[in-house]
């Protein structure tokens, strides 16, 4: 027990220092589910002795919700209730360090009905709209982590007993993020370095599209005029640098919604609010899904979809190698947060104005106009495998490869 305590200890440590990098003075919101909650607490204290000046718990528990769904109308859960509102705002005003942790197993709701499920996240995105676009301008901090809910770790180790499962997920998460180093923050500072050396590779090329092939996927993606790679973390508003994933293996860019075309497969299962969608497929056409298709989750494809018009265009594409930790472990995590780390992804939905200058000071029109998707959602599903081809090809019509059989050119 002493050991796990010690463990989560230095995890804490490390989310507070690398993840968020607290200030003295600084609110920090910790999101979580209660599967979490040792955690939660090591996190508490963590941040406060980085000087925090208040530690709010945002907590709440999966069988609640689950409670919630299964006696309500899909009206009563589309309803924002005024102390959410009242909530996000705050956390708004106060420009608060948000920190949310991954702890519910990714089919935890998948016996709710699709219908009551999708109603809620509808309310919850709606209530946390200007939360979320601060965060997107990295108007403050933000990062996502894991913990493994006995729930989850049974589903990616369902060979082991509940405590083995918990017990190798965990180890499994801790060197993700690197903290079985001896000094994680040196480690991550070094990963920094490599992704970022990557990224301006890329960015150096201000590639005019990117094609992607491999069995299922024939697509490409066209890029913004001017648009930057970026991985490896990111600068706040006031300079000081965040990492909003941890694990990331990512370089990722913000992609022109409107020159998108082609068909692209999913090669790992999508997580979506406790269901999963998988072996599926989508259809562009001038940036926009004309058809989709999905062997499991269809409902749940479809639903996302129609989240409003945004949600049928391209917010970002992601570069991973097949030849990656999370990658090499040979676990799928059934958890976007990680499996997207050991795969190249592309997400539907929300644009980051982060990798287009000037972007984060544009108006919705202006940034619409350079060809930054806008929309409620923004999702991520893995594209990558060791059969996938990248090139880059040139504003001159030049071709550069870029990955090779999942991996990068060297």
């Amino acid at each position: 027990m002493k050991k796990f305590e010690e463990k989560i200890k230095k995890y804490a440590e490390t989310i507070a220092k690398v993840g968020l990098n607290v200030q003295p003075e600084e609110t920090v919101v910790v999101v979580s589910d209660i599967a979490a909650l040792n955690l939660v607490r090591a996190v508490t204290e963590a941040c406060y002795e980085l000087g925090a000046k208040r530690v709010i718990t945002d907590l709440s528990d999966i069988q609640l919700t689950l409670t919630h769904s299964k006696h309500q109308t899909v009206q009563t859960l589309e309803e924002i209730l005024p102390q959410v509102e009242a909530k996000n705002a705050y956390y708004l005003s106060e420009k608060a360090s948000m920190l949310y942790i991954h702890a519910i197993s990714p089919e935890a709701l998948k016996d709710a009905e699709t219908e009551k499920v999708m109603a809620a996240n509808r309310a919850a995105r709606a209530a946390s709209a200007d939360l979320s676009a601060s965060r997107m301008r990295y108007d403050q901090n933000w990062c996502i982590v894991g913990y493994p809910s006995p729930e989850w770790a049974v589903l990616v180790f369902p060979e082991l007993s509940v405590e083995e499962a918990e017990e190798k997920l965990m180890d499994y998460i801790l060197k993700t993020v690197r903290v079985d180093q001896p000094d994680p923050v040196a480690a991550w500072d070094e990963h920094s370095k490599f992704l970022k050396s990557r990224a301006k590779w890329l960015s150096d090329y201000n590639f005019d599209r990117l094609k992607y092939t491999a069995p299922g996927t024939d697509l490409e993606i066209g890029l913004i005029d001017g648009a930057r790679f970026t991985g490896g973390g990111h600068k706040n508003a006031k300079g000081l640098d965040i990492r909003v994933n941890m694990p990331t293996e990512e370089v990722f860019t913000s992609p022109d919604y409107r020159r998108v075309n082609g068909v692209v497969s999913n090669t790992l299962p999508l997580s979506y609010n406790g269901q999963i969608v998988d072996d599926f497929k989508l259809t562009f056409k001038d940036g926009v899904v004309t058809d989709f298709e999905a062997a499991k989750g269809y409902d749940v494809l479809k639903e996302l979809l129609e989240s409003d018009e945004g949600a049928r265009r391209l917010g970002e594409a992601a570069l991973v190698p097949v030849d990656s930790p999370i990658s090499n472990s040979g676990i799928l995590y059934y958890n976007t947060l990680f499996d997207e780390n050991a795969s190249c992804h592309i997400a539907i939905g929300k644009a980051y104005p982060g990798p287009v200058p000037g972007a984060t000071a544009m108006s919705k029109e202006e940034q619409d106009a350079v060809g930054l998707n806008d929309s409620v959602i923004h999702v991520d599903f893995m594209i990558g495998s060791k059969e996938l081809d990248i090139d880059g090809i040139t504003r001159d019509g030049e071709v550069i490869p870029v990955f090779r059989q999942g991996n990068w050119v060297e």
